[in-house]
């Protein structure tokens, strides 16, 4: 009614068979993906690294009215191809989005998707309050790149003055 010693040897042996097949999976999967989120890092650093804008300060509107400003600024990509539809944006404090001038009163110019490498673009923003006050608006790109503009209204010389540009990628936490 038992089993014979080489039957329990096999059965053991199976057991060991299976086990080693199942950490090896586990161990190619997580090698896998740890070989992906190396690939993944690389590639983000290369696109960080060819990422550039910079503003055109020669053609930039601005309309004024009573109370308010309307400005549009020019910025020009100088680095590798962007894809537009992944941007945020922080006005004044505020999360914006680039598409819809109407609903917070900041947005690309036109229907933009990929903005490539010597393309113009414009964003607009519209209402700005006619006061002293330095505006700040700061775009995200898809990669995490960030390009900030500042402006102010002068009241001596009734003119919007836009501030050297900032940009910046996030680094590493180590």
């Amino acid at each position: 009614m038992g089993f014979s010693v080489s039957a329990s040897a096999a059965i053991i042996f199976i057991s060991f068979l299976g086990a080693a097949i199942t950490l090896y999976a586990a161990w190619d999967s997580a090698y896998a993906d740890v070989k992906s989120a190396q690939e993944f890092w690389y590639d983000l650093k290369v696109s960080q690294m060819s990422t550039d804008i910079v503003y055109n300060s020669t053609p930039w509107y601005v309309f004024f009215s009573p109370t308010t400003y309307n400005l549009t600024l020019v910025l020009i990509n100088t680095g590798r191809t962007l894809y537009a539809p992944y941007w945020s944006g922080v006005y004044d404090g505020n999360y914006i989005t680039l598409y819809n001038v109407s609903d917070d009163n900041v947005g690309f110019s036109e229907n933009y998707t990929y903005i490539l490498p010597g393309d113009y673009f414009q964003i607009n923003i519209v209402n700005i309050p006619l006061n002293t006050v330095t505006h700040n608006l700061t775009i995200t790109l898809e990669n995490g790149c960030w390009v900030r503009l500042s402006w102010y209204y002068d009241e001596q010389d009734r003119a919007v003055f836009v501030r050297p540009i900032q940009k910046g990628c996030p680094t590493e936490v180590g």
